[in-house]
């Protein structure tokens, strides 16, 4: 047979002829230049495609065995995946410090104040007078302090839990740190007429969104969160509202997770469980869902990580739903650095050791691949079962030593860890973290309006991201642990003062609302033992006023903290005198004579 040139062509019977003969050798003709082997593997690639091609060809068709030029590389032809040492980028931090404003310590309501501000209480009051006024012809007139009041009773429902909101003020159930704030009717009456914007200013582009009831709310919540000073370590996940009524277009269903059914949020958080960014999952906008080259968990990452600071070398974690190759290339472009778990359909042409060559070496046993042109680590690690992380600044290196537990030995042996597997578990679960956080002392408010479920949601996170900013000041400040005050305590405290700042002591109401001809009392009155029939306590024990002192936003405030005559006791002031005057707000005793005037000092001191 002749020798084939390049530029003939022969049709498909005469090349299937001269392979059964063995005359498969054709002669082409090149130049004296050498070809390295990476141009040789693309050209085997190229014939392995045309080879796939269908061979039913009529006999009049011809196959061209020239290569074809200027073709259109493929995705999944851009990487190229080596073994050989990850040799890890410089990935100093030079973003800010997260404490560097920490000069003082704030109150918890001041920390508060940082997420949910007095402008969004006020936006939030118009507009719920603007909707009872539509709704029922008349406004509920309600004012900035009663919101106040309102979400200060909700964090205390989280701290003392019933079965239902009305338990707080029936006779057997009676909880008076919430039902001597404001009757139960007309703390029902506000939470139906909520409302976050005005549904007649409203056009009809903006109701297209899908969260339009509540999109001024959550905008002005997430400009508070980003002003946040983020920390280096970020992890992106996803976060459920438990919801599982009729009535919404967003609600989701995930199985497997604790709360199945309710709102996906997609979050960012540092490995503190601080929220920094975040945004509702909505499906599509208008019915039409973009598409891109990232999918929608790339997008999700991508515009997470669009208010990070560029070329900073802040670290992004997500889990194998989010991680594709090219959202770690997209990443590095911005100068963020990513880690996470992977699946193997996400990592094109790397071949990584199956899970069972890695279970035959053992627990320990790892394999490595470095992408040659973006330098991406890919490590496939076999512990209790095989996990594939990539990350664009760890690797491999250096190796740890961990203890795990040997069922045929009965003891622990030391196993192999490599560096990237230890770096992911340790910065990886801030948002679990900030779901374990949210699930405390949480209140179920029930409503019959979808959007009411996220609202409070957020005034949660609020309460957690104050928590941990406070406690982030009290670090950079060197503060004793025993004087650090723990989620419960914070939260009761910053109850405290939304209810009681800037507020002067009514008298207490019936459950109706009208008034009773009683002596006004603070909600932060320590409640009385139940007493026997002689009225003597049942256990024999007297009941002891309680030691804490009020939030120190009540304490000086100077309003309404007048004083009354009590039993005789020590000061709380001085803790030398002693002294029968009580401040009825502080509910706390404190001298007032010639002598002494601790009422003054403890208040404006």
């Amino acid at each position: 047979m002749q020798a084939a040139k390049r530029d003939l062509l022969y049709s498909v019977q005469d090349v299937i002829v001269a392979v059964k003969n063995g005359e498969s050798d054709f002669e082409m003709d090149s130049d004296d230049t050498d070809v390295s082997d990476e141009e040789a593997d693309e050209d085997v690639r190229e014939v392995d495609k045309e080879n796939q091609q269908p061979t039913d060809y009529q006999a009049g068709d011809f196959v061209d065995i020239k290569p074809q030029q200027n073709k259109q590389t493929m995705p999944y032809d851009r990487y190229r995946w080596l073994k050989k040492d990850f040799i890890s980028p410089n990935t100093d931090f030079s973003g800010p410090a997260i404490t560097d404003d920490a000069v003082s310590l704030h109150t918890p309501l001041e920390y508060f104040q940082k997420f949910v501000s007095e402008d969004m209480i006020q936006a939030l009051t118009k507009n719920t007078n603007e909707y009872s006024f539509q709704k029922s012809g008349t406004s509920i007139n309600t004012n900035t302090k009663e919101i106040e009041k309102m979400i200060g009773m909700y964090l205390k429902m989280g701290l003392m839990q019933m079965s239902g909101v009305c338990m707080y003020w029936e006779t057997d159930t009676r909880y008076p740190p919430v039902s001597d704030v404001m009757p139960r009717n007309r703390f029902q009456s506000l939470l139906t007429s909520l409302h976050f914007v005005n549904d007649l200013k409203v056009s009809e582009t903006e109701k297209k969104d899908k969260l339009w009831k509540l999109r001024p709310w959550l905008d002005s919540f997430r400009e508070k969160c980003l002003q946040v000073v983020p920390e280096e370590h970020n992890s992106v996940d996803e976060m459920m509202i438990p919801f599982k009524g009729k009535f919404s277009n967003i609600k989701q269903y995930m199985r497997g997770k604790p709360q199945p059914w309710g709102f996906k949020l997609w979050v960012r958080t540092g490995s503190s469980g601080m929220l920094c960014d975040f945004d509702v999952h909505q499906e599509s906008v208008d019915g039409i869902q973009a598409k891109s080259e990232l999918g929608l968990p790339g997008d999700v990452v991508m515009k997470l990580a669009s208010t990070l600071p560029e070329g900073q070398n802040y670290k992004v974690y997500a889990d194998n739903y989010f991680t594709s190759v090219p959202l770690v290339v997209k990443l590095l472009d911005r100068g963020i650095h990513y880690m996470g778990t992977a699946r193997q359909v996400r990592l094109p042409n790397c071949n990584l050791e199956d899970e069972n060559s890695l279970k035959k070496r053992g627990i320990g046993s790892f394999d490595v691949r470095v992408e040659g042109n973006h330098n991406i680590c890919a490590v496939k690690w076999y512990d209790n079962g095989a996990v594939t992380l990539v990350s664009s600044f760890a690797g491999p290196e250096p190796v740890q030593k961990i203890q795990r537990w040997d069922n045929a030995a009965k003891t622990y042996i030391k196993v192999e860890r490599p560096f990237i597997v230890g770096t992911y578990n340790k910065y990886m679960g801030g948002v679990d973290l900030l779901d374990s956080f949210a699930a405390k002392y949480k209140f179920p408010m029930k409503s019959h309006r979808w959007y009411i479920y996220i609202f409070w949601h957020t005034i949660i996170l609020a309460v957690i991201n104050a928590w941990l900013l406070y406690k982030r000041d009290c670090k950079a400040l060197k503060v004793s642990r025993k004087e650090i005050l723990n989620r419960r305590q914070f939260q009761a405290q910053l109850a405290s003062s939304l209810i009681l700042v800037n507020t002067t002591l009514t008298a207490p109401s019936s459950d109706n609302g009208s008034p009773v001809t009683k002596t006004s009392r603070s909600p932060l009155k320590a409640q009385k033992r139940p007493l026997s029939g002689d009225g003597s306590p049942l256990n024999g024990v007297p009941a002891k006023r309680s030691a804490v002192h009020p939030p120190l936003d009540v304490r000086k405030d100077q309003i309404a903290h007048f004083p009354v005559k009590t039993k005789r006791g020590r000061c709380r002031h001085c803790n030398k005198g002693y002294t029968n005057t009580l401040c009825s707000k502080c509910n706390v005793r404190l001298c007032f004579s010639e002598e002494k005037n601790c009422l003054w000092d403890y208040h404006c001191k």
